[in-house]
């Protein structure tokens, strides 16, 4: 085939509606994003590509939200996230914050994933968010560099809404790259970046001849607990199983060399959420990310068969779920007008215009190794500035999630579910604090911002 390329005609697209921010993607930084901004007196409209909001909590069967509380057991995340957490707790979708057993964390909060979907999207329909599903970010509108509006294609064509302020919570910094943003890593492979997963769920084991396995080899797990403390328990959480997965590589039965795998098990009902598949591609590349989807469906295919054959308890699991999705843990990273160094996770650094707080480990996965290349724990929390959530050179827009301006280690720690959260609730309130006054996002008062995430429960450092 000769043609490079196609020529297509001119169309006109419709301004169906100007809202005063718009925010793309509904995982767990979109959604409260979304939250927050309504709840601060803004007309907001919530953008999803899939059909449902969650994010990888819902779509990649997260086993948990962690990043709650830092290593000294400081809670360090609060405000809409929390409310988000006692709703959960209050519909029976989660026991709140637990124990984390492996020792790695302080706490971790399991969810159930299809009663998540039904909790998030009530809290934002009652909070007066409109939302728009399976409706991708294709396009956006610019007025020199303010950025003005989205354009989504959907069952209804090509759309387009305008916007006061544009919070990007896409994961992948879709709209930040439509919008011409610069980015600290211009061109991603797939060795440079941490590898895509597909966690799934598996059903019939029998917790009590797992525990009694733990029991005997306890050596064979990090635990951060005796494991007599894990009996009674509703929830076990393990990271281990290296000898197994050895000797299940050598043997044939899996095709990826693994030192260690996590295991989220619910032991009233018999399941267990499994992290362990692996594949490294660039995420932001359509055709690697359908060769990870064949890839990774098969790696489940034979970690199902692992446990059958190696892991005491789990000679009669199933395979009862799987993500809906590939699941992303990096990809592009924004040039904020701030970005946050791995030496400011590691010190605990304070920024004068901090918004938010993180502090989770530096958790970095290898993308072709059999572990992490990274499992560095901090002394305490750190500020995330709002600078880090700017772009450097385009008005109008924030961004919320792993896509901050973050170097490679920050970005490690400040991925987790419960920052990001928080990220959510400073960005939509930015936005809505930017639209009521006609502002840029970046020329609000920062003061009054932090003034007003406190007000809500968010919580900042002591410098702000």
């Amino acid at each position: 085939m000769a043609l490079r390329h196609i020529d297509e005609p001119a169309r006109r697209t419709p301004l169906v509606d100007d809202y005063q921010v718009v925010v793309a993607g509904g995982g767990t930084a979109g959604v409260i994003a979304a939250i927050a901004a309504a709840r601060n007196g803004a007309r907001t409209l919530l953008v999803e590509r899939g059909g449902f909001l969650g994010g990888h909590i819902a779509s990649q069967l997260l086993e948990h939200s962690a990043g709650w509380f830092d290593a000294r057991g400081t809670r360090i995340v609060g405000g809409l996230p929390q409310e988000l957490v006692d709703r959960l707790v209050a519909a029976g979708a989660s026991p709140g914050h637990v124990r984390d057993d492996t020792g790695y964390t302080l706490s971790r909060v399991p969810v159930n994933h299809e009663l998540f979907k039904s909790v998030v999207t009530a809290m934002c329909h009652e909070s007066g968010v409109d939302l728009l599903m399976f409706s991708p970010v294709v396009q956006v509108l610019r007025d020199g560099d303010r950025l003005t509006a989205v354009i989504v294609e959907n069952k209804s064509g090509r759309t387009a809404y305008a916007a006061g302020a544009v919070v990007d919570c896409t994961g992948d910094a879709d709209v930040a790259e439509r919008a011409g943003c610069a980015f600290l890593s211009e061109q991603t492979g797939a060795g440079d970046t941490q590898p895509v997963s597909l966690l799934f769920k598996l059903g019939g084991i029998d917790h009590a001849a797992l525990l009694d396995h733990v029991d005997a080899h306890p050596e064979q797990f990090k635990l951060g607990v005796a494991p007599a403390a894990l009996r009674g328990e509703a929830h076990v959480n393990l990271w281990g199983f290296g000898p197994q997965l050895k000797q299940a590589h050598a043997d044939g039965v899996v095709s990826l060399a693994r030192n260690e795998l996590h295991y989220s098990g619910w032991a009233l009902t018999g399941e267990a959420v499994i992290n362990v598949t692996r594949c490294a591609v660039d995420a932001t590349r359509a055709d690697e990310m359908g060769r990870a989807e064949v890839v990774l469906r098969r790696q489940v295919q034979e970690f199902t068969e692992f446990f059958r054959r190696y892991i005491p308890g789990a000679q009669n699991c199933f395979l009862s779920a799987s993500a809906s999705c590939v699941g992303v843990r990096e990809s592009r990273r924004i040039r904020g007008r701030t970005v946050l160094r791995d030496d400011d996770v590691r010190r605990g650094a304070r920024f004068a215009d901090g918004v938010l707080r993180g502090g989770f480990p530096i958790d970095s996965h290898d993308p072709k190794g059999a572990s992490l290349d990274a499992a560095e724990h901090v002394a305490g929390g750190y500020d995330i500035p709002l600078g880090a959530l700017l772009p450097e050179r385009i008005d109008g827009l924030l961004v919320a999630g792993r896509c901050i301006s973050a170097e490679r280690r920050a970005l490690a720690s400040a991925r987790i579910t419960g920052t990001c959260m928080a990220m959510g609730q400073a960005a939509g309130t930015a936005a809505a604090l930017a639209a009521h006054d006609g502002l840029a996002p970046g020329a609000i008062d920062v003061t009054l911002l932090q003034r007003t995430l406190k007000a809500q429960g968010a919580i900042l450092g002591d410098g702000a």
